[in-house]
C-alpha cells in the first residue's frame, strides 16, 4: 500500500468516525430534548393541580362569608354580596395569572427541547462536511503521494533521501 493510500484510508476512518461523532451529539441531544418535554408535561400536571387548589378556595372562602353574613343576621344582598363577588374575582384574577404563567413556562421548554434538537441536527450536518473536507484531504494527499499512475511522485516528507 503506497503512502498516499495509507494517508487516504486514514482519513475514510476520521470521516466515518466524525459522522458517527455527529449522530452520538444528535442521540443525546434528542434525549435532553424528551427531558425537557416531560418537565413541559409536568408543567400541564401541576396546571391541573394549581387548578383544583384555587376552586377549593374559592369554594371555602364563598362558603365561610355566607356562613359569617347569614350568622350575623344580614340578608346576602348589597355590600355583603357585591364584596362576596369581589373576593370572587379577585381570587379568579390569580387564578388565571398562574395559569398563564404555567402557560409560559411550558412554552419556553417545548421552545427549549425544539432548540436542543435542533443543536443535535446541526451537529449531524457538521459532521458531514468535517467528514468530506476530511475525505478531500486524504484524497489530495493521495493524489500527491500514492498515485501510481503518475510517475517521478514525491516521496512522503519523513521518507526523502538527501544526498
Amino acid at each position: 500500500m503506497s503512502w498516499g493510500a495509507a494517508l487516504f484510508a486514514m482519513s475514510a476512518v476520521s470521516a466515518i468516525a466524525q459522522i458517527g461523532q455527529g449522530r452520538a451529539q444528535q442521540d443525546e441531544a434528542n434525549y435532553n430534548a424528551q427531558l425537557v418535554e416531560q418537565e413541559a408535561q409536568n408543567i400541564d400536571i401541576q396546571k391541573k393541580i394549581d387548578f383544583g387548589k384555587f376552586q377549593r378556595l374559592k369554594g371555602k372562602f364563598l362558603s365561610t362569608s355566607t356562613a359569617n353574613v347569614a350568622g350575623s343576621g344580614i340578608a346576602l344582598q348589597g355590600s355583603a354580596v357585591a364584596v362576596m363577588v369581589n373576593a370572587q374575582t379577585q381570587i379568579n384574577i390569580d387564578q388565571a395569572i398562574g395559569q398563564f404563567n404555567l402557560d409560559q413556562e411550558k412554552n419556553y421548554k417545548l421552545n427549549q427541547a425544539d432548540s436542543i434538537r435542533r443543536g443535535g441536527d446541526q451537529a449531524v450536518r457538521t459532521s458531514y462536511g468535517n467528514a468530506f473536507s476530511t475525505l478531500l484531504g486524504g484524497a489530495s494527499s493521495y493524489i500527491q503521494y500514492g498515485n501510481p499512475l503518475r510517475k517521478g511522485q514525491p516521496q512522503p516528507p519523513s521518507t526523502r533521501r538527501f544526498i
